[in-house]
């Protein structure tokens, strides 16, 4: 089923863009203009919404016949024709004394209830200071600092401290910007909503702005700063072109639209005013670079090291390179016994040590580089590790994993 947009929805319920937007917006759709495509269960929750408001005015108007209550009637808010009603504003009610009955007797509380009071505050406050001072000196941290630890955790999980609500009113602006329909009374709507980003008319001198139709397809933020924001949007562009169309004797030109996508990178200047935002500037476009680096750009990687050690160490080695990865993939506990840096990973399967350098490094250890090839549902591939194996009495023992090669010179 194609997906409907606001203001067809809108036209189709017999209701005002605005205000359907609005309503949308209420149930938590994100939605910045009437040109926005709604799914069949924001369609179905809309349609819902304005059936079940129709059955409640007529049973309203059965009631109306019964019992009539005169309501004071609220003036419409320019902004939302579905804005609720003012609550009535309460009139504070007089207390009034009951029969019989007596005021409560205040108690009077002597100087020297009030001396032992005061001497007990200050008692707990030094007894807390002294507890408090001893956990530190003891190492303990207070709770504030650890809660801004987890903050600081949380936002470079989220992007380092990205604006995400920034992101979020962009992406509207973007959608809506790369979506022009055909037809020419939708188009200037969607001109406003667009217009609407900028709130202020920006000056624009220029031999004549035309736009063809286009269909939003996606777009990946690529940068964010605080003043301005890149896109690489994907769109379908539209190409207007004219055909004769016979009807009876006569003959008419009919334009016909032809779409081919197009990809650009979008760049946004806005400003923040408060907690608000707003388009500060003509939006521009630029070609999309090239991502992908060249051979020469990028070094060899290659098995480093020398494994100099007798062939009795390099069989005690391999068997205990396969044992730490039938355990990586197999048995937590095993593992956290014989390394240091893995988790179980158990969407996984050991399959083969493929091959490995055991090079010296004196104390008995060693720095290993190793290939294996795992099983998954994808099948099977190959991974690269260098980590340090250290002997332990009668074990070894595995740490400072990485998951590469070592770098080497270009020959």
């Amino acid at each position: 089923m194609s997906k409907i947009k606001i203001y067809e929805l809108a036209d189709k319920l017999g209701v005002e863009r605005k205000e359907l937007l609005s309503k949308a917006q209420e149930f938590g759709i994100s939605a910045k203009s009437t040109s926005k495509s709604l799914s069949d269960a924001e369609v179905l929750k809309l349609e819902n919404f304005y059936k079940k408001s129709d059955t409640q005015e007529v049973v309203g108007e059965e009631e109306s016949e019964v019992e009539t209550i005169d309501v004071p009637k609220k003036k419409e808010s320019k902004f939302s024709l579905l804005a609720g009603r003012k609550p009535e504003k309460n009139k504070p009610k007089m207390l009034r004394k009951l029969p019989n009955e007596t005021p409560p007797k205040l108690k009077r509380i002597s100087a020297k209830q009030v001396g032992a009071l005061v001497v007990g505050g200050v008692g707990f406050l030094i007894l807390s200071n002294v507890v408090l001072f001893g956990l530190m000196a003891s190492g303990y941290k207070p709770t504030q600092k650890i809660i801004y630890q987890e903050v600081s955790a949380t936002q470079k999980a989220s992007g380092n401290g990205l604006d995400l609500q920034a992101k979020n009113y962009l992406d509207g602006f973007v959608q809506t910007y790369f979506t022009f329909p055909e037809d020419e009374k939708d188009q200037e709507q969607a001109v406003k909503d667009i217009s609407s980003y900028f709130v202020q008319n920006l000056p624009v001198i220029s031999q004549g702005i035309q736009r063809t139709p286009s269909k939003f397809e996606v777009a990946v933020l690529m940068s964010l700063t605080d003043n301005e924001a890149t896109y690489k949007v994907t769109y379908s562009a539209g190409e207007i072109t004219t055909k004769e169309v016979k009807k009876g004797k006569d003959t008419t030109k009919q334009n016909v639209v032809k779409y081919h996508d197009e990809t650009t990178l979008f760049t946004i200047p806005y400003q923040k005013v408060g907690s608000a935002y707003y388009i500060s500037d003509e939006p521009y476009f630029s070609s999309v670079p090239d991502l992908q680096a060249t051979e020469n750009q990028v070094p060899t990687k290659t098995w480093s090291g020398t494994d100099n050690n007798s062939a009795s160490v390099k069989k005690d080695l391999d068997k205990f390179t396969k044992s730490l990865f039938t355990a990586y993939t197999t048995d937590g506990d095993t593992l956290k016994l014989i390394s240091k840096g893995l988790s179980l990973n158990k969407g996984q399967e050991f399959k083969s040590l493929d091959q490995a350098t055991y090079e010296s490094k004196g104390d008995n250890k060693y720095h290993t580089v190793v290939q294996v090839t795992m099983k998954n549902s994808l099948g099977t591939h190959v991974e690269n590790y260098q980590f340090t194996i250290e002997k332990q009495k009668q074990s070894y023992f595995a740490t400072d994993f990485k998951h590469t090669l070592p770098e080497g010179k270009k020959e």
